[in-house]
């Protein structure tokens, strides 16, 4: 929330008229990311808010589908933010924890978790210098874990700060495989006095530079059996303001307000990507699309597992 000084006194959550800073991050970050994504399908996930505090995420949607394109990151944040309670305390260890769940499910692709955030780990008072809070220990302890996995951390930092403690992380976190980790002070960058464009591609160097060589680190990486931090939690849904706004604007089915004269499919027969067509194509997963959508993926967007085998199904 702290816009304080960048953000015109504002919410940094502020939705109208002029993008805030989070619909600026999303859409850089889209726009230079998405020729790398080979699918263009982004598991999503929030934190911070009344639901889950310091201890899970919850995802965009209820049936934990992932966006098609950062263009449905960015429509979904704004139909999401407007019904948020934002609660601390802040760790990033849950949403950290998520991601090497994904990557597990991946067959180890290489993944890059983007973490936008409006303030640093919490961090009380009576914390003795020297020593970590227990948010903080708990996000190194997840970050150190993650670094055996083909995952890259940016954490991009929006709003007034202080950033002085990520800086910290970025620079210090101790007994890493690889250094996984990438502070980007996007206030800092967008403050400059310079046009736009330079500014975002300034944004966009500063939040991937270090991905080459990453990547390259985690090609070294040998796969693990089971995730070294606790089991992770399944996400939460979206909050139940969400879901119910959700299904306040959800179209009226046919057959609800008339007698049905052609049967058609339900919403659980309807494909989870384009939300149209039938599902008549599963996977060896298990899981379905539509044919459309499945010849053109090449890992589920459900449980992210590389797709070998394709059945088309006849009703």
């Amino acid at each position: 929330m702290n816009g304080q000084l960048s953000f015109n006194r504002r919410s940094l959550h502020a939705i109208g008229n002029t993008p805030n800073p989070y619909e600026q991050a999303i859409s850089i970050i889209g726009r230079t990311l998405s020729p790398f994504d080979e699918d263009n399908l982004i598991p999503c996930f929030g934190f911070g808010d009344a639901t889950t505090h310091d201890q899970h995420v919850f995802s965009f949607y209820a049936d934990y589908r992932p966006c098609n394109g950062f263009e449905e990151v960015l429509r979904r944040y704004k139909e999401i933010v407007p019904y948020l309670h934002l609660s601390g305390p802040t760790s990033f260890a849950p949403i950290v924890d998520a991601a090497v769940e994904i990557v597990e499910k991946s067959n180890w692709q290489y993944h890059v978790l983007v973490i936008i955030a409006d303030g640093q780990v919490t961090r009380s008072s009576d914390t003795p210098p020297g020593r970590f809070s227990h948010e903080e220990q708990a996000t190194i302890n997840s970050i150190v874990a993650a670094s055996v996995y083909p995952l890259s951390i940016i954490l991009v930092g929006v709003g007034d700060g202080p950033w002085d403690a990520m800086q910290e992380f970025d620079d210090n976190i101790p007994q890493r495989a690889f250094d996984n980790f990438q502070f980007v002070n996007f206030t800092k960058i967008m403050s400059e006095h310079t046009d736009m464009a330079k500014k975002e591609a300034a944004f966009a160097l500063a939040a991937l530079m270090e991905i080459p060589l990453q990547y390259k680190a985690t090609l070294k990486l040998q796969p693990k059996d089971k995730y070294d931090v606790s089991s992770p939690t399944r996400p939460l849904p979206p909050p139940r303001e969400v879901t119910d706004h959700d299904n306040a604007i959800r179209p009226i089915p046919h057959a609800q307000i008339s007698e049905q004269v052609e049967s058609g499919p339900s919403a659980e027969q309807v494909c989870l990507i384009c939300l149209t067509n039938p599902k008549d194509m599963a996977f060896g997963c298990g899981h379905l699309t539509c044919k459309d959508c499945g010849v053109s993926i090449s890992s589920c967007p459900l449980c992210r597992q590389p797709i070998t085998t394709r059945l088309r199904l006849y009703s």
